[in-house]
């Protein structure tokens, strides 16, 4: 079973300014994908960005995923942990920079890595 990288995120609106941050963030322009879950995703070369606007997470672990109207997954297409949680890390300090929204960063919706203006109940 693979392992990723997601960042929960609010305000997940307005939606254009949340699909620009992070293509800023990220270094790459988020396009939009005809999926069922996914809205948004970028390549990065290494790794795949993949942007949901809305999800059904609830609170588990800890940490109340539901009170975040977004998420962004970091997928490594070489299953290279280290390399994908760097990469994740990198996106999250980025968006943190902006100020602008609060933020979980957690490995497999088990582990906190870390939180920006916001806590996780």
């Amino acid at each position: 079973m693979s392992e990723y990288h997601d960042v929960f995120l609010r305000p997940g609106s307005p939606r254009d300014r949340l699909v620009s941050d992070i293509s800023w963030a990220c270094a790459a322009e988020l396009r939009p994908v005809d999926s069922e879950f996914i809205d948004y995703a970028a390549n990065l070369g290494h790794a795949a960005v993949e942007l949901e606007f809305t999800h059904e997470y609830e609170k588990d672990h800890g940490m109340s995923f539901e009170n975040y109207d977004s998420l962004f997954t970091v997928r490594d297409f070489d299953s290279n942990l280290a390399r994908q949680e760097a990469t994740a890390r990198r996106i999250f300090d980025n968006l943190a920079s902006l100020a602008r929204y609060e933020m979980i960063l957690v490995r497999d919706l088990q582990e906190l890595i870390a939180s920006s203006g916001a806590a996780t109940e």
